[in-house]
């Protein structure tokens, strides 16, 4: 008989995009990287279009069409993105234009009667702001403060939850460690720089919603890995493991000092630790085609962590490249029984999103992976759904999850 796992009554359900990935239209410090690995010939930049994020998904003048999308999946919220760069092309001087556009945009869903959860930043910078440094920037913060005050004066009355920054170490790493991302830098100090302002970013910001709106949620998004060691009796490998969690996982959210409402999780990535280089021996039994590693026993994990903040969590994103949509629906089915798992031992899980809503630019990876339960076609830019959704629609309706047990 079929197996069923009952949510909490006000279980959020919902779906996640960023601003950058899907409205189209945009320059700043992002396009401008992307054109310039297009000009440096960069390895494994074979067809220009792929890499150039351009248009994207035109949500920008389609948002009504994707927010009618959000509802035909019965979420009750929508996680969204505003682009600082838009809002502020030159420092200081606001653009009204699109004041009104984003506010078009947020009494659309709020017609819709959807939850709007909106995010502040999401890794992508204004010109003007990344050549002063971006976030390694003395005067980053103050310059943060000032778009976050706009945001709240002039849209802030038609938003339920408000995350300040996303993932902040993923930025953090492959901004200045890596230099996968930009700003493209290799160096220790400017990490930290930008690290230490993006965490008084966040409290300068939790500190301005509330001046405005004194009931206001206000939190974050963290990519949340679930380490341990590849071998449980390696004293090595265990203490690795531990100390990676709290670099990676902890250490951003104890330097807050509880100035955070809830938490949000972003959750893709499990990582055996070894004790030797490359650190991490996965065992890969299932991959999406990225090659991410498939481990829906990391999300509990992940949860239990968080667990210990004593704060509402939120799960911000969980998703996967795969464009064929054969292993989605399962995908789905089987981090939610995680999810449920750590709700039935007590755990403060308010909600699910899924990322991502539309295929989108995915980044350094261009458009090639398929997160989305809408695919998007991307000569007409058409949507449509992939049979996954269609499972997704039917567990936001019910709240609820059945499956057939091994």
């Amino acid at each position: 008989m079929p197996k069923i796992l009952k949510f909490p009554q006000d279980f959020l359900w919902g779906v996640s995009t960023s601003a950058y990935q899907i409205e189209g239209g945009i320059e700043n410090d992002w396009s401008e990287w992307e054109n310039a690995r297009i000009k440096n010939h960069e390895s494994g930049i074979r067809e220009n279009a792929n890499f150039i994020c351009g248009i994207a998904c035109d949500s920008y003048n389609r948002y009504e069409e994707d927010l009618s999308l959000v509802k035909d999946l019965n979420c009750g919220a929508y996680r969204m993105g505003l682009e600082w760069s838009r809002l502020e092309p030159e420092p200081g001087n606001f653009n009204l234009e699109e004041v009104l556009h984003y506010r078009k945009v947020l009494q659309a869903a709020k017609a819709k009667n959807l939850k709007v959860v909106l995010t502040l930043w999401h890794w992508t910078n204004p010109l003007w702001f990344a050549a002063q440094g971006g976030w390694a920037n003395p005067k980053a913060v103050k310059h943060f403060s000032r778009y976050v005050g706009l945001v709240a004066r002039d849209l802030g009355e038609y938003v339920d939850y408000w995350v300040t920054i996303n993932e902040p170490m993923v930025h953090v790493a492959n901004g200045y460690l890596t230099a996968k991302f930009p700003p493209n830098k290799k160096n220790v100090f400017s990490a930290w720089r930008a690290g230490d302002n993006l965490i008084k970013a966040h409290g300068a910001g939790y500190k301005i919603i509330h001046e405005h709106f004194k009931e206001a949620k206000v939190g974050l998004t963290m990519l949340t890995n679930y380490f341990e060691p590849a071998h449980a009796v390696n004293p090595l490998e265990f203490a690795f493991a531990k100390l990676a969690n709290y670099c990676w996982n902890d250490r951003f959210i104890k330097k807050l000092h509880g100035q955070y409402d809830f938490l949000g999780l972003d959750y893709y990535f499990h990582d055996r630790v070894i004790w030797r280089s490359p650190f991490k021996e996965n065992l890969n039994r299932q991959v999406t085609d990225l090659g991410w590693e498939i481990y829906p026993q990391g999300i509990y994990r992940v949860l239990k962590n968080y667990a210990k903040f004593r704060k509402p969590l939120f799960i911000m994103e969980n998703g996967l490249a795969d464009a064929a949509d054969k292993k989605r629906g399962k995908f789905i089915a089987d981090h939610l029984k995680y999810a449920h798992q750590a709700i039935s031992e007590g755990v403060d899980v308010r909600g699910y999103f899924y990322w991502s809503l539309l295929d989108n630019f995915e980044w350094a990876e261009g458009f090639a992976p398929k997160f989305g339960l809408y695919a998007v076609d991307r000569k007409t830019l058409a949507r449509a759904p992939r049979p996954s959704a269609k499972l997704y629609a039917e567990i936001c309706k019910n709240n609820q999850l059945k499956f057939q047990p091994l």
